[in-house]
């Protein structure tokens, strides 16, 4: 370690100076509920690595750190091309981790989440790559058991999709965490037997990889609602939708094996990786030959799209629709639409964008609504360049020892181009649906800032468009909610039972046993502030996460709405 760093956390600068003379510390890549993965340096093979660690609440607990550190170990027997290798499993300065092969790219979860929907062939090699790795470990005795998208790293240098987290599932159930009602494994991933308690083997790996496929090929999974309990329920009683009807552009070869995969019954499912890998690679030639001829036919739009009367007047309509309701109630994000190639580059008479746009702002519509209504059916700039992947930054602080939760969340995406201001009410009502918060809106400028109200949270955005870019930032800090978790919990019981103590001790004639019991109370409602507080944590984490993510999204669709606007020449009116 060269010397530090006044921007690095306590929890980086601790971890550091227990690897010192082993490990150089880079930066943080990755943190989740079991732990924070960091990238660094191994000075003695001077060579990249990822390092992962648990958080010092779970440190703490020896059950825990004994079966990190033995599954660690199990999973660094694995050596396959197509898994992430594990170097080394120990323990230094009371700093638990293990050391793995740094894999250059992104996971299959941020690759889908910043271009969308992968193609199929693609996806079928990944499947395969992940179906030889998960065939290798189950022949070895040892099932996932926590297959998702974020788990499937892309190595940018050979493009081969790689496997992580072997045995992190399992850890999980030693973990207190579970007690607050954490899954194991995501919700979207977990097969029926897993949900319902049964035995878990290999056929569960394979249903989860087949809603990774699902969700590749679709960009969205086989169930899916609000509420956890919901997709549990769904996982066991449902049937998926079929994949074909979801992705009607996917090979129905390929469709057809995830549908199996995804089949409630493990017996109907295939019954090993090496049956799946087979069929996959079965059907590689058609799948890359029916892809092909689909992009061959495949033509682009017109510069300018031509819109029928019903096309048109459905967009007027949506437009003086929206105005109209605007105030009265949220307006709501639009919902980009997709337009089918085949059938609107045949068209040689219709209606102009342009012409479209003037006849509603002689009606007396803002062109923002018009705009909007154009993105939801389809209709974006043209020629502008590839839009770059929305990439999330993290600036939250650690976790604070104390509470053992992080209490000052922090989350920026720099979008490329500077986002209109007529269109900072869409980011506003995003906000209130967001947060379910009433806050005050400031205006400096071209820039603005939205804060909640301090009776019902701290939420602050920022929105700075300058330089040629839009900055999104969302911070919430709930140090208050903290301290009167802990206050109101420890202070309420703790306090309220000492008079029952003090009183146990009279009677006993001693003190110790009353003593020991009010601190026992104290630790009880301390541990029970603490899994609350995590509990909140993680659940705001979520939220603003995906705040952010929904505002950089719109910011880049006002944005491209605008450029549309601006490309566009005057025309004759819409008539007829």
């Amino acid at each position: 370690m060269t010397g530090p760093n006044p921007t690095q956390s306590a929890e980086f600068v601790a971890f550091a100076n227990a690897l010192t003379g082993q490990y150089q510390l880079e930066r943080e890549i990755g943190r989740g509920g079991m732990g924070v993965v960091y990238l660094a340096r191994d000075l003695k093979l001077d060579r990249l690595v990822a390092i992962k660690t648990l958080p010092p609440h779970l440190a703490a607990d020896s059950v825990v750190r004994e079966r990190f550190l033995r599954e660690a170990r199990t999973a660094g027997a694995l050596s396959n091309q197509n898994i992430v290798p594990i170097h080394r499993a120990d323990e230094l300065g009371g700093q638990v981790f293990f050391v793995m092969g740094y894999v250059g790219g992104e996971s299959l979860a941020q690759r889908i989440r910043t271009r969308g929907r992968v193609n199929p062939v693609e996806v079928l090699r990944i499947l395969r790559d992940v179906a030889d790795a998960l065939g290798y470990a189950h022949s070895r005795g040892i099932v996932h058991r926590d297959v998702k998208a974020e788990n499937i790293l892309l190595d940018e240098h050979t493009g081969r999709a790689m496997v992580t987290d072997f045995g992190i599932a399992r850890l999980a159930e030693a973990t207190p965490l579970t007690s607050t009602g954490q899954l194991l494994g995501t919700v979207y991933y977990l097969s029926p037997e897993q949900v319902t308690g049964e035995g878990v083997d290999a056929r569960s790996d394979i249903y989860a990889l087949g809603v990774v496929g699902y969700f590749a090929l679709s960009g969205r999974f086989p169930f899916n609602a609000e509420l956890a309990s919901a997709v549990l329920i769904a996982h066991v009683t449902k049937t998926a939708p079929p994949l074909h009807e979801i992705a009607p552009n996917t090979p129905r070869a390929l469709t057809d094996i995830i549908d199996r995969c995804l089949l409630k019954n493990p017996d109907d499912r295939f019954q090993n990786c090496l049956a799946l890998r087979t069929a996959l690679s079965n059907i590689e030639n058609l799948v890359i030959a029916e892809v092909s001829e689909r992009h061959a036919n495949d033509q682009p739009l017109p510069p300018q799209a031509l819109l029928s009367d019903t096309e048109a007047r459905d967009i007027l309509e949506r437009a003086a629709n929206l105005q109209a309701a605007t105030g009265i109630q949220d307006r709501p994000a639009p919902v980009v639409g997709a337009r089918d190639p085949h059938r609107h580059v045949s068209e040689t008479s219709g209606h102009r964008l342009g012409n479209v746009r003037d006849a509603a702002v002689e009606a007396g519509i803002s062109s923002k609504y018009v705009d909007h209504a154009l993105l939801e059916h389809g209709l974006t700039p043209a020629g502008l360049p590839a839009e770059a992947p929305l990439a999330l930054v993290d600036r939250s602080k650690p976790p604070s020892t104390f509470a053992g939760a992080t209490t000052q969340h922090v989350y920026e995406i720099v979008v490329d181009g500077e986002m209109p201001e007529d269109d900072f009410d869409l980011l506003v009502d995003i906000i209130r649906q967001a947060t379910n918060e009433v806050g005050q809106l400031s205006a400096v400028g071209r820039s603005f800032t939205w804060q909640s109200t301090p009776a019902k949270g701290n939420v602050h955005v920022a929105v700075l468009p300058r330089g040629g870019k839009t900055t999104i930032r969302v911070s919430e800090n709930m140090r208050v909610l903290a301290a009167g978790l802990f206050g109101g919990i420890m202070g309420g019981v703790g306090g309220g039972t000492s008079t029952l103590w003090v009183a146990t001790g009279i009677f006993l004639h001693n003190p110790i046993p009353a003593f020991l019991g009010w601190s026992g109370t104290l630790v009880l409602t301390y541990s029970a502030a603490r899994l609350i507080l995590t509990a909140a944590s993680r659940k705001r984490q979520g939220v603003l996460r995906a705040l952010t993510e929904q505002l950089a999204v719109q910011a880049r669709e006002s944005i491209a709405a605008a450029g549309l606007k601006l490309g566009s020449s005057p025309a004759p009116r819409l008539r007829g």
